[in-house]
């Protein structure tokens, strides 16, 4: 209901601008505020069932865009005014009696069409004012129950087709399935007298009151003079393709528009169409504006879009969608590595890849992974620097394993000492390899792994020549301890 509020403030707002504009301003600015109001504020009372303020905006905006149309048709209406009240009365005095006699309650009201909707009616038919042949339109307003209001709007219809012969294709039911906005009525066009064709709406008064007064007739008018103004300028109004109202934050883009239909539509954005014309994502919307969006399933959020839109959701959204695209990258750059590295069979631990990250001057594991997962690192890099960390010339996490008392639980008094493994000891920093699983008695030799201390390797495992040519350094003589 607030969001109703500042919307009927909006538009009683430009109704009294519209109803003063010839002081404002110079004739630029008044076209502008006028084109303004026809293509953003008329359809958004239209919208809201507002038909009274609709018409009135509509006529008001045509009074500055073409004044010598509206002046024309003005004149026209006012020079027969005489004539038409006198035929109005003509019409309904026969239409009165009838519905008299058959006991209904009620209040029929004559006018002519509104000056913009016989504009449209001119400019559709290309004729002049004199051959638009429906100038007239007569509203019944029935005093009914609201269990009878369809059943009394239906046998009014079949009297007044019985007294005039009717244009069976301008019957409107609106009755059977009302407007989006609520709007309930029956019209019909009917030939009256003079063979003058005559438009007649049928609507009970609760009907008549959601016609003129939209949603606004379920509470008083003077809720919007009390209601918390929210700045004009603070929001901007488009519509989608359908003609759905969309409210967004003023300087708002078509990725923010994109957003506000859904987040999938937004993150596959790739630009628009506004009012007909292909624009980018970045193009900021106008009052009135109608938005179409185009999307690729190519398309992803890039950190760059947070600078495109001004809208929250949108903002939220972008972020979100980012930190999943990063999880993903991520997710793949590990798997991709640890794929490579089983296929090398080259030993390390997390600690080993956090050091390799910070060696490369990444911050964190998790962007190292995504610079695998995007190629903006190589693996066969990733490889040799963790080789290179266990190389005699750093400070290398071989060194440290070699270092630490506790890796070794053979004993040795030099370099070239066998070690005695015995597999029975459980506290000892030394694994059997899984290339060719040794067996004690089978002859062995230790290689000192990145971190997961010695590797014990068959003298004939399939990798040992390779160990033996790369990494001779890291090799260590080892034999099964006797039983």
């Amino acid at each position: 209901m607030e969001d109703n509020k500042v919307i009927y403030t909006l538009l009683t707002e430009r109704l009294e601008l519209m109803r003063g504009l010839d002081k404002e301003g110079d004739g630029a600015q008044r076209r502008h505020i006028a084109e303004e109001t026809q293509n953003l504020h008329a359809p958004l009372a239209h919208r809201l069932g507002l038909y009274q303020i609709k018409t009135e905006l509509e006529d008001l905006a045509l009074k500055f865009l073409d004044y010598d149309g509206y002046k024309h048709i003005a004149h026209a209406l006012n020079a027969k005014k005489a004539e038409r009240d006198a035929y109005i009365d003509k019409f309904i005095t026969p239409l009165k009696k009838k519905l008299e006699d058959e006991g209904f309650t009620f209040t029929i009201k004559g006018r002519p069409k509104s000056i913009h909707s016989i504009y449209h009616k001119m400019q559709v038919q290309h004729c002049d004012v004199d051959h638009i042949y429906d100038l007239f339109a007569i509203r019944i307003i029935l005093d009914s129950a609201p269990e009878r209001e369809k059943a009394d709007c239906w046998q009014v219809y079949s009297i007044i087709t019985d007294l005039f012969t009717p244009n069976p294709k301008r019957l409107r039911d609106w009755l059977t399935m009302p407007k989006e906005n609520g709007y309930e009525s029956l019209h019909t066009t009917v030939l009256g007298p003079e063979d003058k064709w005559v438009e007649v709406q049928i609507r009970t008064r609760r009907m008549d009151e959601v016609a003129e007064q939209g949603v606004a007739a379920h509470w008083a008018y003077k809720g919007i003079h009390n209601a918390n103004i929210v700045s004009q300028q603070a929001s901007v109004f488009v519509f989608t393709p359908t003609g759905d109202l969309r409210k967004l934050p003023a300087g708002a883009t078509v990725l923010d528009f994109a957003f506000s239909i859904h987040s999938e539509v937004g993150c596959h954005c790739i630009g628009g169409r506004v009012n007909g014309q292909n624009v980018g994502i970045r193009q900021q919307l106008k009052n009135g504006d109608r938005v179409e969006i185009q999307t690729s399933p190519n398309q992803h959020p890039t950190e760059g879009w947070l600078s495109v839109v001004v809208s929250t959701r949108a903002k939220n959204k972008i972020r979100q969608a980012l930190k999943e695209i990063e999880f993903r990258n991520a997710s793949a750059g590990r798997e991709l590595m640890e794929r490579k590295f089983k296929n090398w069979k080259l030993d390390y631990t997390e600690g080993d890849i956090s050091h390799v990250a910070a060696k490369l001057g990444y911050k964190t594991i998790t962007e190292l992974y995504q610079a695998l997962a995007l190629e903006k690192e190589d693996i066969q890099h990733l490889k040799e620097v963790l080789e290179q960390l266990s190389s005699p010339n750093e400070p290398s996490v071989a060194r440290r394993v070699a270092d630490q008392p506790s890796s070794a639980a053979a004993q040795r008094t030099n370099n070239q000492q066998q070690i005695e493994i015995d597999i029975r000891v459980r506290n000892v920093d030394y694994h059997l390899a899984a290339c060719c699983q040794p067996k004690p008695g089978d002859p062995i030799f230790g290689f000192i792994s990145v971190t997961k201390g010695i590797r014990i390797h068959h003298c004939n495992c399939p990798n040992a020549a390779d160990m033996q040519a790369r990494y001779p350094y890291r090799l260590i003589p080892a034999r099964w301890k006797e039983q």
